[in-house]
């Protein structure tokens, strides 16, 4: 058997055996005496899902000679209430693929391996609460910001998971927060006691750029663990006249590294580094109607291993319309939205090189489209096109349909265009088509 249906198979069988869940358990519900009520998960205070993702890209690549990536991924969570002022929350995940993005167990705090684990923890929070004062520890998520498509305010605070540019994953972060409420009015202090860096695609990954310049990047160079080197957030939101507002405040590091480079090597040598930055930050909405209204900004001071200080902006409009007069469509919504990077001060050229990276928004036009059939079927059209330099754009069409409450399949297609030297040019030998199949239970 070929190694990849080996690797695979698993997910397969583990896919297969849940979707027949629902009838074992009307079965033995059937048998089982009248009074008797059908054992379910959620009786533990389990919920949970598997899902089976196949990417069937049409080309090869230089570094990858691959057209197909199976993946697998079983997710169990437990939520519980300890006490009227005490909550737990685990998040726990199985997963595997064909392309070795999972390999090996690992278990680290913070996380900072460069693949994933086979087996993980992926959020695991204790919630303490006092009257208007709640205390969260351990490794959890944060979502600041209102725009749709990227969030300059939140991506400070979160690493992703990058292994596959588009089909991303937000990554936890171990850290404490507090939380105060007044009425509409928050305050949100967040500590971070190491990096957590973002995962970033293999040096042998169709996602990786080609150069025909010889090059050798050195292993990263992650912060030292120490108080000097610890992060911190903070986020006051309101509503003031219909606006929801906040702003917010960053020190800490940048996600992605960029590359420090040796003057002493004949050959161009690198070593990845991470900038160490100072951003605050704000962010408003409102709706008028069915039109709603929103805005998001980070300015970023560099502080050590940087060049350039860069304010970051994304602003939109959202819009739905839901009286068509048809019975085929349901309803119609659009977004679209403008983003932009302003460079508001350089430092003379130094040893910091930045690489081709993910910040696909230095100045881009983004837009989606989504069509509304009935509540099981949905089409979905999302363009985002960068303009910083030549035009290039990417592509993504997505149907999905919900079988039953618990399964839902989604088919897509993606493309990519522009110059070879573009931001999403530089990947259009990976246009593909995706199948996605997700039960809940």
């Amino acid at each position: 058997m070929p190694p990849y249906r080996r690797r695979v198979l698993p997910c397969a069988v583990l896919v297969t055996l849940l979707g027949f869940l629902p009838g074992a358990v009307s079965l033995a519900a059937a048998q089982a005496p009248a009074e008797a009520a059908p054992f379910k998960l959620s009786d533990l205070g389990l919920k949970g899902y598997a899902v089976y993702k196949n990417f069937s890209h049409f080309r090869e690549t230089p570094f990858d000679n691959r057209n197909f990536r199976n993946e697998g991924v079983l997710q169990l969570e437990w939520d519980r209430k300890l006490a009227e002022w005490a909550r737990l929350k685990l998040v726990g995940e199985a997963r595997e693929d064909d392309d070795r993005f999972a390999k090996g167990l690992s278990f680290q705090i913070p996380e900072t391996t460069t693949h994933r684990s086979i087996v993980s923890l992926t959020e695991a929070v204790l919630t303490l609460k006092a009257g208007p004062v709640e205390l969260t520890l351990g490794k959890q998520f944060f979502a600041w910001g209102t725009a749709d498509f990227y969030n300059p305010t939140s991506i400070n605070l979160n690493p992703y998971d990058y292994l596959d540019p588009i089909d991303n994953e937000k990554m936890g972060v171990y850290s404490a927060a507090t939380r105060l409420t007044r009425g509409p009015t928050s305050l949100v202090f967040v500590v971070v006691p190491a990096l957590t860096p973002s995962r970033q695609p293999f040096g042998t990954s169709r996602w990786t750029p080609v150069s025909d310049t010889p090059v050798i990047v050195d292993g990263r160079e992650l912060p030292d663990r120490s108080i000097d080197n610890m992060e911190y957030a903070a986020r006051l939101r309101t509503t003031v006249a219909g606006w929801d507002v906040s702003g917010s405040y960053f020190d800490g590091y940048e996600k992605t590294p960029v590359l420090r480079r040796d003057p002493t090597s004949e050959i161009p040598r690198f070593a990845p580094v991470f900038t160490r930055i100072k951003a605050p930050g704000a962010d408003l909405s409102t709706t008028f109607g069915k039109l709603e209204v929103h805005a998001e900004a980070s300015a970023k001071f560099v502080e050590s291993e940087g060049n350039d200080d860069a304010f970051q902006g994304i602003g939109g409009v959202n819009y739905t319309w839901d009286e068509l007069g048809v019975t085929w469509l349901e309803e119609i919504s659009l977004i679209l939205e403008y983003a932009r990077e302003t460079i508001l001060n350089s430092t003379p050229p130094s040893l910091i090189v930045e690489p081709v990276g993910l910040r696909a928004f230095r100045e881009s036009l983004v837009g989606r489209v989504q069509l509304k059939f009935s509540e099981e079927t949905q089409l979905k059209l999302a363009t985002p096109l960068d303009v910083a330099g030549p035009p290039s754009h990417f592509v993504q069409l997505k149907l999905a349909h919900k079988l039953s409450d618990a399964f839902h399949a989604e088919a897509g297609l993606e493309f990519f265009a522009g110059g070879r030297d573009t931001f999403y040019g530089r990947w259009k030998d990976n246009d593909r088509f995706t199948f996605m199949a997700k039960y809940y239970f």
